[in-house]
């Protein structure tokens, strides 16, 4: 579905994780809390903050191969930088699971 949604591009940095690819433009979701990463929103003022949780959807931005870390912002409007051995914590969400969806609500 990756390559539907979000095909390759010249235009676009990719990072392979065990199986998975990451791309810019990917559309994501958190699966597991993280109480200790930081994030900062910008609109309407500078915000920051820590914890992404479960269930938390967001869209990879950049992907920094120099200093091996990716930034997604969330829907929320939360920008977070993980490193490449953070992305445990990330799938891609373009088709999830009814109870993938419903872990979120509870």
């Amino acid at each position: 579905m990756q390559n539907t949604v979000n095909p390759p591009s010249e235009d676009k940095k990719e990072r392979k994780y065990i199986d998975s690819i990451f791309r810019e433009g990917d559309r994501i979701m958190q699966i597991k809390n993280n109480y200790d990463i930081y994030w900062e929103k910008h609109e309407p003022k500078l915000e920051m903050g820590k914890g992404v949780f479960n269930g938390e959807y967001g869209t990879i931005l950049n992907i920094d191969e120099l200093e091996k870390r990716i930034k997604i912002k969330f829907d929320d409007d939360k920008l977070v930088w993980y490193s490449f051995e953070e992305l445990e914590q990330i799938e891609h969400a373009y088709a999830i699971t009814v109870h993938k969806a419903q872990r979120k609500r509870i």
